[in-house]
């Protein structure tokens, strides 16, 4: 039982700085700094991106200032699992950088609304580092290299093994093209599936393929309803609203 959740995708909010290239940390969980917090993972992408919005007192755009090489440390649970370390979702020790300023406008009372678009640090690291060598050995043991030496990142990683040893020579790419090689010809060792997909989730890096995905026992079955029908006995089914499709499309015929 969920103790204190009211809805689904409620948190709290445990920890949230703001570390400014002057070395200045900022404190954001004092007096509700946060007004908005998005968080996205897809499999489609290969890190972690988010969106902050925060109230603004002190003019952070001009005073910090913030130039895109700041980071953000946070540290969210779930309400009634706060004190279970692994339900919660915490980025203090690889934090975020933010990547933009995306916009900053007067709500009044000498208070800004800024808007802050961030990403993890892998990212950024990325786009500074370039690799030209020859990489030998399995694809599963390439996209570790790239992800722990090239990409410096300390965080879990979940890496299913693949077949025969290969050899990459990286003509000047980044480590994120290495490992996009690696996806388009790895073979899986216990699935002989070649589907791999590389992407960042909240608990690290996967390199998996859809077979592993799909061997894997449904977490949470999701359906469509409509608002409004996700009571019981004139209180809200926070199971059915976390599990609820807010929107879908039906995509075109496939082509393989």
């Amino acid at each position: 039982m969920l103790t204190g959740l009211k809805t689904g995708g409620e948190f709290n909010l445990l920890e949230a700085k703001l570390t400014l290239s002057t070395g200045v940390v900022i404190d954001l969980v004092p007096g509700n700094s946060i007004v908005g917090l998005s968080l996205s993972e897809n499999i489609e992408s290969h890190t972690i991106n988010g969106v902050l919005t925060i109230q603004d007192s002190v003019n952070l755009g001009s005073t910090g200032p913030i130039i895109g090489q700041e980071y953000f440390s946070l540290k969210i649970a779930t309400p009634g699992l706060d004190t279970n370390e692994e339900y919660n979702i915490d980025f203090t020790d690889n934090a975020f950088m933010i990547t933009s300023l995306q916009r900053r406008v007067d709500v009044g009372n000498g208070v800004q609304a800024t808007t802050l678009n961030f990403s993890s640090r892998e990212l950024i690291t990325n786009v500074r580092q370039r690799v030209s060598r020859t990489l030998t050995g399995t694809y599963s043991d390439i996209v570790k290299t790239m992800l722990r030496t090239d990409l410096d990142s300390g965080k879990p990683f979940y890496v299913e093994d693949s077949v025969d040893n290969k050899k990459i020579i990286a003509p000047n790419i980044s480590p994120l093209d290495v490992i996009k090689i690696a996806t388009k010809h790895a073979i899986s060792k216990k699935h002989n599936d070649p589907t791999y997909i590389f992407w960042e989730s909240m608990r690290g890096f996967n390199f998996k393929t859809l077979g592993n995905m799909y061997s894997k026992t449904p977490i949470i079955t999701y359906q469509y309803t409509i608002a409004g029908t996700r009571y019981t006995d004139g209180k809200l089914n926070v199971a059915l609203e976390t599990s609820a499709i807010e929107n879908f499309t039906i995509t075109g015929t496939p082509n393989t």
